[in-house]
Formats: C-alpha cells, structure tokens, sequence
C-alpha cells in the first residue's frame, strides 16, 4: 500500500512539472494582437444569409436566386491578411519600383487588376469569358505572383464585378435590359450598361474567374464596382427586374452575391473576400439603397473586409464646378465647403458616419481606400496637390482612430517614399493603435449603454395591470 501511495505521488508531481514547463515555453501574445482579436471576426460555418434574420425573407431570397452553395466539409483554414497596408498598381506596373518600397516600408500588399470594365487583364480559361473574348490583357499572372511572394508581398486580385463592357455586346440578356430586352444605358456611367445584379449567371461568371485566380496563388479577392449603376438610364425606362425590386430590393441582391462568393471563395477555398464600397454610403443611407450598397448590413455578409473609398476629392465642395454642389458636404460631425483641403478631418469624420453600423457584432474589418492623387479636374481653389504629406496625414487619421488597413489609389501607380515608414517603426505604431481601438469600442460601448439607459427613461415600458 506504501509502494502505491508513493507511486501515485510521483505520478501527480510529473503531471505537475510538465504543465509548469509547458507553460513557460507557450510564448505571450504580443501586444499587437489585441487588434487582431477585435478585428477579425469568426468566420461562419453555415451556408446561410447572415444579412438577412427574418425568415419570409431568406425564403423568398431561396426561391428566386436558389439556396446559397454547401460549404465543404473539410473546408480549410482562412488566410489572414491582417494588417494589409496596400498600394493599387493595375496591372503590375512599376512593379521594381513597388517591390523596392515594400522591402522597407510598411508596404505589404499590391493590389492587382485581373479583370477591369473593358476584360480581363490575363488569358483566362474560364469558359464564358472565352467565349465573349474577354481576355483583353496579356499580364503573366503567376509570374508576378511568384516574384512577390518571393518578397513578402500580398497579391489582392482586383474583380470589376457588374461595370462590364463586353457582356452588354455579347450577353445582353445577361444586363440591364427594359422589359422589351433593349439594353439600358446610363449617363453616370459614361453612357455605358451594365451587368444585372439579380442575375446569378453573372455571379457564376464572376466567382470562375476568382476562382481561376485563386488557383494561381493570389492571396484576396477584391470586388470592385459590386452595385447597379448610378441614376437613371437615358431612355427613362424601366429596368426588366423593376417588379422583383419591390420585394428583393437592391441592397439584398448585392448582399446575396457577396455572401454566395463568402462560402464559394472565403470558406471552400480559404482565401478572403473584400468589397469596395462608395464612402457616400457611410453617410448617405438613401444614396446606398439606390446603388444597392446598404452599409447598416453589407458587413454582416461574412466577407472579410469592406473598403470605403475615403476621397476627400470626390465629397461635393461649394463650388459650382465639378463635383461641386454649390454648399458643401456634412461628413460625420463637421461640414466642408473644400473637402479635398482637409484630409485628415475628412478621413476621420468619414469614419465617424460609418461607425456605428461597422461596431455591430460580426461586422466586417474596415479597410478604407485613400487619395494618393491630386484631383486638378476641380474648380481652382477647391484642390490642392496631394503629396507624401497629404498621404500619410489620412493614414494617420486612420491610426488615431484605432483603425490598422488601408489602400493607397493612385491612377499612375506611383507613391512617394516620403508617405510612409519603416517597417519596424509601423510595428510600433501598430501596437499603440490596437490600444486606442480598445479605448475607443470600450467608449463606444459606454455611449450606447447611456444611450439605451435614456431611451428607457424617456419611454418605460408600461407594466401591465393586474385583472381580477
């Protein structure tokens, strides 16, 4: 009995000494991960549309576009771009010069065309985008997946979702057509027509070619122009889905695409989904439904990342030239008569409308495109030149904010090195901003409880009487 106790003794003294040692040789988590919990959120497992909670709805969504895919059901683990700090270069162009920047900077992610309004930019094998010769380009896309990736560099591959135009010349039955089949132009949209957004064929058409992409190595897939056009045709007529519209409207059909491409790209092939959005919608609640960008729930879709294009260019000043509306624009908590002036204040103000919807629980990362380009088409007075300083004051208004991504855009793909810094210095900067993207949802959350406290106060719920 004596031999038993001693042995059960030594027994629990081993299990003891390995956890301790165990224990001791589990790293912390480094500070910068405090962002990254907050940020990233869980992806779903159920192929379901997470946008929408009333169950009349998801049927009547089931019936017409038909049940979202199955997930599979080993699906692998989602790459995790985080912190993504990225430069737009089109097809590659300057490339040495980009690779240049990313050894040494912050820069981590090039942002790649592979298929724009006028096609795609490689050949492509997708059956569809053969048959209507889209294949415009000739960019030797593993390639210049290869060399990056061999530096260090994210390729997001850039998709120009329902801005087509090829598929209103071959496919028009594929676009927006009035009720009588003729294809409805635009003039906001430089007269074109566009791809229907209720038309799954589309959507098919689109996911091949991401799916084409991701086979080749890219590491995100990003979907730009994921709206119906802007105004109205010129022909005044109604579109062929007017009728549908009155029960699915605009903003579920675009929330049912992105989450069909959510199980097709992000969850069966483990590669994340992103969608670039009008920053208009994060103020204007009326100006998103009428493209179908609906900001209180298009980040509720399961998609990885929403990318506001923060422009301070593009907010109507008080001119009565371009872009001007003659008053000025309120973004967040100010008013603007010469937005592109003011970069810092517009990007943060911007972020200030679109923040209440993006803290909502599961809401997608936010990762804002910003101006690198000087916007010399507005009236004079109403511009200046955006250079490294005009730069990195909205990256900074970003930081201050608590926030950690963001997208450079600039047209002719070049990027002064003074906007940005070096690599071990943004590591730095990013741990002070996953503190202040703490201090800032804990501020968030205090304001809303008081909010709601209010509320009640203002209007008790009655208690009912007692009956006899």
């Amino acid at each position: 009995m004596l031999v038993l106790l001693l042995l059960i003794q030594f027994s629990l003294f081993y299990i003891l000494f390995r956890d301790s040692q165990e224990t001791k040789l589990v790293p912390s988590a480094p500070e910068s991960t405090i962002e990254e919990t907050r940020i990233i959120h869980t992806e779903p497992t159920n192929p379901e549309p997470l946008s929408v909670k009333d169950e009349e709805m998801r049927q009547l969504l089931d019936d017409y576009f038909s049940p979202l895919p199955k997930t599979r059901p080993d699906p692998p683990r989602q790459k995790q771009l985080y912190p993504v700090k990225g430069i737009y270069l089109g097809q590659g162009r300057n490339l040495d010069a980009a690779i240049e920047l990313a050894s040494w900077s912050e820069v981590n992610a090039f942002v790649i065309d592979v298929k724009e309004s006028w096609g795609l930019t490689y050949q492509s094998q997708v059956p569809l985008a053969q048959e209507i010769k889209a294949c415009q380009g000739d960019l030797d896309l593993p390639r210049l997946i290869e060399r990056c990736h061999a530096e260090g560099i994210n390729v997001i591959a850039r998709i120009v979702c329902f801005k087509d135009d090829i598929l209103p010349l071959k496919k028009p039955e594929m676009c927006i057509t009035d009720i009588n089949g003729q294809l409805l132009h635009y003039p906001l949209e430089g007269g074109q027509a566009f791809a229907n957004p209720y038309d799954t064929r589309v959507w098919d058409y689109l996911i091949d070619v991401a799916k084409e992409v991701v086979a080749m190595g890219v590491d995100e897939i990003q979907f730009d122009y994921v709206r119906f056009p802007t105004g109205s045709p010129n022909s005044k007529e109604k579109p062929v889905y007017h009728e549908i519209e009155e029960k699915i409207g605009k903003d579920l059909a675009i929330n049912r695409f992105l989450e069909y491409a959510r199980i097709e790209i992000q969850e069966n092939l483990g590669i994340p989904v992103t969608a670039d959005l009008f920053s208009i919608v994060m103020t204007s609640e009326v100006d998103g439904m009428l493209i179908g960008q609906n900001w209180n729930t298009i980040g509720l879709t399961g998609i990885n990342s929403i990318c506001p294009m923060i422009y301070p260019s593009h907010y109507a000043n008080s001119s009565l030239g371009s872009q001007g509306n003659g008053v000025g624009s309120y973004i967040g908590r100010a008013f603007f008569d010469k937005p592109d002036l003011e970069p810092y204040a517009v990007v943060q103000n911007a972020m200030y409308d679109g923040e209440k919807a993006s803290r909502q629980k599961g809401y997608a990362m936010l990762r804002p495109w910003l101006q690198a380009f000087s916007a010399d088409w507005l009236s004079p007075g109403y511009y200046m030149i955006y250079g490294a300083q005009e730069i990195r004051l909205q990256i900074q208004a970003l930081y201050d904010l608590g926030y950690g991504e963001w997208i450079l855009w600039n047209a002719d793909y070049k990027y002064p090195n003074e906007a940005f810094i070096q690599a071990d210095l943004a590591a730095e900067e990013e741990k002070k901003q996953a503190v202040e993207s703490l201090v800032r949802q804990s501020e968030y959350e205090a304001e809303a409880e008081e909010k709601a406290q209010e509320e009640s106060r203002r209007f008790p719920i009655a208690t009912p009487k007692k009956t006899k």
